[in-house]
């Protein structure tokens, strides 16, 4: 009778040692989905890899294909990495100032931000304007590798330290809806 009484302690012993390192598991991925903040900036001037295609008429600039590399750095360090970008623009060349501080500017880019942890894609959408006085952005990251299942979204001041803030989110933007139709 002992014996039984022993074997049945030590099983249910066991179980729920074993049931106790399942919950801190589930605790450890529901920790790293949760939603967080973060702010970065690129830490490097870009390197130019490639020179994009470019073309001009009536006063614009359009380049496609150019790719940089650079890092970001981040008080999340989920962000903090090296990225490749690939960027198309189009620039108003009538209104350059000399020194490049701010231009009328639209862009599109897709980077590539990798560490040790894992990789995000990046799509950027960006614009400048020299009368505003703006040179602003729009950053979605989809997780790879060890970061699959989150996403981050960031808006850039691509003129101020820290140049952007954003949050982590353990799911993807929703859908943009159609718009309202009146019946």
């Amino acid at each position: 009778m002992r014996t039984i009484k022993t074997t049945t302690i030590s099983i249910l012993a066991l179980g729920l040692l074993a049931g106790s390192t399942v919950g801190v598991a589930a605790q450890d991925d529901e920790a790293a989905a949760e939603v967080s903040s973060f702010t970065g900036e690129r830490t490097t001037q870009q390197d130019q890899v490639v020179e994009g295609t470019s073309s001009a008429s009536d006063g614009l600039e359009e380049v496609t294909g150019s790719v940089y590399v650079g890092s970001l750095v981040s008080s999340d360090p989920r962000l903090t990495g090296t990225y490749t970008s690939t960027d198309n623009y189009i620039v108003d060349t009538t209104e350059m100032p000399d020194d490049f501080s701010n231009f009328n500017v639209v862009t599109a880019s897709t980077w590539e931000l990798t560490n040790d942890g894992g990789s995000w894609l990046v799509e950027v959408t960006s614009f400048g304007n020299i009368e505003a006085d703006v040179n602003a952005g729009w950053l979605e990251f989809v997780g790879q590798g060890g970061y699959e299942g989150l996403y981050a979204y960031a808006v850039a001041d691509w003129r101020d330290s820290p140049q952007f803030v954003g949050t982590i989110f353990p799911r993807p933007m929703p859908e943009i809806p159609e718009p309202y139709a009146a019946e």
